[in-house]
């Protein structure tokens, strides 16, 4: 398992390998879609940090705090994680930014707010800031398996 902010850098990394510079809001979900894949590709989780259901979705908040001074926009790594990843995780997440890492933002935040997904249940039971867990992380992304 990881700490968020060394995935986070991991993406800013890969970004920047592009000339690009992602935003808060991508940076923040496309850790949430990694987390998630991974979870249901090997059963274990990719990070260890709590995700709660924020009013735009699934945050983590740790990478939120690491990132947010930087501005909307995130063009450095945050500091003292590095952003090295074993070779299986560095294959998940090339795959998660090549599937996901170009979509804008708002994109982004819609493929984490599906009806009866993560944050929709989390937000339901518990309101705004509610812990999203693992348990219900899992079934969605097993459920985003079977229908292809």
């Amino acid at each position: 398992m990881y700490d968020a902010r060394q995935i986070a850098n991991w993406f800013v990394t890969r970004a920047r390998r592009d000339d690009r510079n992602l935003s808060i809001m991508q940076l923040l979900k496309l850790v949430y879609i990694a987390h998630g894949w991974h979870l249901e590709m090997t059963g274990s989780p990719l990070i260890r940090n709590k995700i709660e259901a924020w009013k735009h979705g699934p945050v983590i908040p740790d990478v939120y705090n690491a990132f947010r001074p930087q501005g909307v926009y995130v063009s450095e790594t945050a500091r003292p994680f590095s952003n090295e990843v074993n070779p299986y995780a560095a294959d998940v997440l090339e795959q998660i930014y090549n599937s996901y890492g170009q979509l804008p933002a708002g994109q982004l935040s819609d493929l984490t707010h599906e009806p009866g997904g993560p944050w929709e249940i989390a937000t339901k039971r518990y309101g705004y800031f509610a812990p999203i867990t693992n348990d219900i992380i899992l079934p969605h992304y097993q459920m985003k398996r079977r229908r292809g």
